[in-house]
C-alpha cells in the first residue's frame, strides 16, 4: 500500500525524511471581526518560517511502509495544523488571540514547545481545535498514545470533526491497532472524507481481522481513487485467495507482473497460489522466473526442488537443491536434510549422493543432524546393495545412540534379510521397548516368527501392534497369520 494522510502535495529533500514547508493555518477570524465569510472548506493560512519536523518512518519490509513512508502523508501530518473554519469547531475571540500570538510562533520554532501550553488549554470548554492541534503535535512526534488520547478528545467534544476522525484512526494503525482503527476509518468515509489512503487502509485493517469481504470491498474502492496503487491490487489479492478466489487472485497477479516483473514477491505469490491449485508445473515456471531474475532464495529453491521432484524431474530438482545450499553459504546445510530424505524416498540414489557429498562439504553437522544423515547413507547403500556398508553405518550410529530406534528397526531388517534372524529379533525386541516404534518393531518382529512358523507368537505381536496404533494393513495381515495358527494347530 503506498500513501497515507490527506490533502495535497509536499516537496522533500531526498536526504531527510521530513521537512516543513508550510505549517499552521490561521483560524477564521470570529463572525464578528471578519471582514467577509470564507468559503465553505477553504482552508486559511498564515505564513510561518520552516521548521523542521521528523516523522520517523517504519522499517522497509513492513506491510504499511509503503504507505507511511510516502513524502505525501509527511505533508499532509504536518498541513493538517491548519482548520477548516466551516466545518470544523470555533475558537472564540480569546482562544483565537491566545493561538495567533502563542501557539503559532512556538510551532514556527518548534512545534514541541507548544505542548505545555496547549495541555494547560484542553479543558471540556476549551475548543476541539486544541485539543486536535495537540493530538497532532504528539503524532508527528511518534507519541501515538497521547496522539489518539488528544484526537478521542476533539471527536468528544465535537463527534463531525472529521480530521480528528482520520487522524485518530491514522494513529491507531501506526500503534498497530487496526480492529480499532476501523470505527474512525468508516466514520471518516461517513463525513466525506473518504480518499484511496482511507479505503485503502480500511481494507488493511478488514483484512487484519480476517473480515475478507469487507476488506475487498474496501479495495475496490480505494482503487477507484488510485488503479495503479500496486499495495492496493496486492491486498485484493491476499483477499481473493483468502476467498479461494484463485482465477481472480491469478488475474490481478498478472497484471502487477507485466508491470512490475522485477518484483519477486509477485512471482513468490504467484507460485503459491499455483501450489494451492496442485498446479505444480506451472508454480515451478514462477519460482523459475525468480530465479532467473537472481531474486530467488534459498528456501525459493528448496521449494523449486520439491516441485520438481513432484513431477518426477530428479536432475532438476537436484539443480535446485544444490543452488540452494550454494546460496545459503554453508550457514545451515542441515536443510537440505529434508530434501535430502525427498530424494532417498523416490529412490534418486545417485542424485541423493551428490546432495550427501554437497551436505557435507558445505559445513559441519550438528551430532543430531549428522546421526541423520547417517542414516540417510545407509538407507541408499542398503537399497543399492551394499549390505555391508549400511550395516556398518548404522552399528556406528547404534553405538552413538542406543536408543535411535529407526537405526534399529533398519539394522534389524539388514539382519533379517542377510540370515542372522537372533541379531534381527534382538533389534527389533530392544526398539519394542521404544515409545513411538513400538508398533512398527511388533510388526517386523512378528513378520521375522511367520518365517520360523511360529505363528502364535507372531499373533500375539500382531495384537500388540494393533492396540498401539491400528492400521487396516496389518489387521489383514494378523487375520491371515490367525488363519495359519489354527490351521497349525489344527494339524
Amino acid at each position: 500500500m503506498r500513501n497515507l494522510n490527506p490533502d495535497n502535495d509536499f516537496m522533500t529533500n531526498p536526504k531527510r525524511i521530513l521537512y516543513l514547508v508550510t505549517v499552521l493555518a490561521l483560524l477564521a477570524l470570529p463572525a464578528a471581526a471578519a471582514s467577509k465569510k470564507e468559503k465553505p472548506g477553504k482552508e486559511t493560512a498564515a505564513p510561518v518560517a520552516t521548521a523542521p519536523s521528523k516523522f520517523a518512518p517504519l522499517p522497509e519490509g513492513h506491510e504499511l511502509a509503503s504507505i507511511w513512508n510516502d513524502p505525501e502523508f509527511a505533508r499532509r501530518l504536518v498541513g493538517s495544523y491548519g482548520f477548516l473554519s466551516e466545518s470544523e469547531p470555533k475558537l472564540n475571540a480569546e482562544e483565537h488571540n491566545f493561538y495567533t500570538n502563542k501557539i503559532v510562533p512556538l510551532l514556527r520554532e518548534d512545534p514541541k514547545k507548544a505542548i505545555p501550553l496547549l495541555e494547560a488549554r484542553v479543558k471540556p470548554s476549551a475548543s476541539a481545535q486544541f485539543d486536535y492541534l495537540l493530538g497532532t503535535i504528539y503524532f508527528q512526534n511518534e507519541d501515538l498514545t497521547n496522539a489518539a488520547k488528544h484526537f478521542e478528545g476533539a471527536i468528544t467534544k465535537f463527534p463531525d470533526y472529521r480530521r480528528a476522525q482520520k487522524n485518530l484512526a491514522f494513529a491507531l494503525v501506526r500503534d498497530g491497532k487496526y480492529a480499532e482503527a476501523i470505527k474512525p476509518l468508516t466514520r471518516t468515509i461517513i463525513l466525506g472524507g473518504g480518499d484511496g489512503k482511507v479505503f485503502g487502509l480500511l481494507g488493511f485493517a478488514h483484512l487484519s481481522q480476517g473480515r475478507f469481504a469487507s476488506a475487498k470491498g474496501a479495495y475496490e474502492q480505494a482503487l477507484m481513487f488510485e488503479p495503479d496503487n500496486v499495495d492496493f491490487k496486492l491486498g485484493s489479492v491476499k483477499c481473493a485467495v483468502a476467498s479461494a478466489n484463485y482465477d481472480q487472485a491469478l488475474a490481478l497477479l498478472d497484471e502487477l507482473i507485466r508491470q512490475f516483473p522485477e518484483r519477486e514477491n509477485l512471482w513468490t505469490l504467484q507460485a503459491n497460489i499455483f501450489i494451492q491449485r496442485e498446479q505444480h508445473a506451472k508454480a515451478a515456471t514462477s519460482l523459475e522466473m525468480l530465479r532467473r531474475l537472481g531474486k530467488a532464495t534459498t528456501a525459493n529453491l528448496f521449494l523449486l526442488g520439491d516441485l520438481y521432484m513432484a513431477q518426477e524431474s530428479r536432475e532438476l530438482a537436484l539443480g535446485a537443491y544444490l543452488e540452494a545450499l550454494e546460496k545459503d553459504g554453508g550457514q545451515n546445510p542441515a536443510k537440505a536434510l529434508r530434501p535430502a530424505q525427498i530424494l532417498v524416498s523416490r529412490g534418486a540414489l545417485d542424485e541423493a549422493r551428490k546432495l550427501f557429498a554437497r551436505i557435507r562439504g558445505a559445513g559441519s553437522l550438528g551430532s543430531e543432524d549428522e546421526l541423520k544423515l547417517l542414516k540417510l547413507e545407509s538407507k541408499v547403500a542398503m537399497s543399492a546393495g551394499e549390505g555391508a556398508k549400511a550395516i556398518e553405518t548404522l552399528e556406528k550410529i547404534i553405538e552413538r545412540n542406543p536408543l535411535d530406534g529407526e537405526a534399529l528397526l533398519l539394522a534389524g531388517d539388514y539382519y533379517a534379510r542377510n540370515g542372522q534372524p537372533e541379531k534381527a529379533q534382538f533389534r527389533y525386541d530392544t526398539t519394542g521397548k521404544l515409545e513411538g516404534f513400538e508398533a512398527d518393531a511388533f510388526v517386523k518382529h512378528a513378520q521375522l516368527l511367520v518365517q520360523s512358523q511360529k505363528y502364535a507368537q507372531a499373533v500375539d505381536l500382531l495384537r500388540k501392534a494393533q492396540k498401539a496404533r491400528p492400521r487396516d494393513n496389518v489387521q489383514r495381515y494378523l487375520e491371515k497369520v490367525e488363519q495359519m495358527a489354527r490351521a497349525g494347530h489344527a494339524s
